[in-house]
């Protein structure tokens, strides 16, 4: 092959290599690549800033739901239309959860009531209802229309003290009932009218649900600052714990001061 031969050869591979190139070589290649990949970092960017952006709302609904059920937690402790004795400014809050016709539930009582003289200065005492069978609902009602005149807890010590005498039920227990006024001092017309009518039911009833929304499964139960303590805890158990609370007090008094 002549000189003139061969160069010609070579302008024509070259043209052809020119016209053949790849693609991602030529010029309308290379933008198309580039775009690409600003494409892909801007879906990339994109898709985590939707993922960051649904996190966040969930979270807020999680915490929303939290903030809700805690708020209906402390309804539920704290709810009012309860009957209360104690200091009027409280260190020591006590929701009990009670039914009359429980051992247990007596035992807490006998005890709980004369410690609440001793702390009479820093505890407060709000009973509830949680009756478990149709005898306790009728001693709540019993208890809530001695309540109507001013005899609550009076008639709570009594009750708890007198508990086997009011084990029984229909005609029995409003004969019972009847001499257990009768000892309360109570306006006997009065406090029939109120029970017979079944007058405190929805309250009671309100009671019960509350302390099912709380996860109660026995009674008694006691929320001691909003703290649930399940079950009968002797008086010198309760003692510590209420000492402890208001050494707790003391000390962030001091410190905010």
């Amino acid at each position: 092959m002549s000189l003139n031969e061969r160069l010609r050869y070579a302008e024509m591979k070259a043209r052809h290599q020119k016209i053949f190139l790849p693609w991602y070589k030529k010029f309308w290649g290379k933008i198309l690549i580039i775009f690409l990949i600003f494409l892909i970092i801007f879906i990339t960017f994109s898709a985590i800033y939707v993922w960051r952006e649904i996190k966040r709302i969930q979270n807020k609904e999680s915490q929303t739901q939290s903030e809700k059920t805690q708020q209906a937690y402390l309804e539920a402790i704290t709810r009012s239309g309860t009957y209360s004795i104690g200091a009027t400014e409280p260190k020591i809050n006590i929701v009990e959860f009670t039914d009359f016709t429980c051992p247990y539930c007596r035992q807490a009582a006998l005890e709980i009531i004369p410690l609440l003289e001793e702390y009479k200065d820093y505890a407060r005492l709000t009973i509830r209802d949680f009756p478990t069978n149709e005898n306790s609902i009728d001693l709540a009602i019993a208890m809530r229309c001695a309540g109507e005149q001013d005899k609550y807890f009076e008639a709570y010590i009594l009750t708890f003290t007198q508990q086997e005498l009011l084990q029984e039920t229909g005609d029995l227990l409003k004969a019972n009932l009847s001499a257990w006024a009768q000892i309360l001092d109570l306006n006997l017309t009065q406090f029939q009218t109120c029970f017979d009518e079944r007058r405190y039911l929805n309250l009671i009833r309100q009671d019960y649900e509350d302390g099912q929304l709380l996860g109660i499964a026995g009674v008694p139960t006691h929320y001691i600052n909003n703290y649930p303590i399940a079950g009968y805890y002797p008086a010198n158990e309760l003692r510590e714990l209420f000492d402890g609370l208001l050494s707790l007090e003391q000390i962030n008094e001091t410190e905010t001061n």
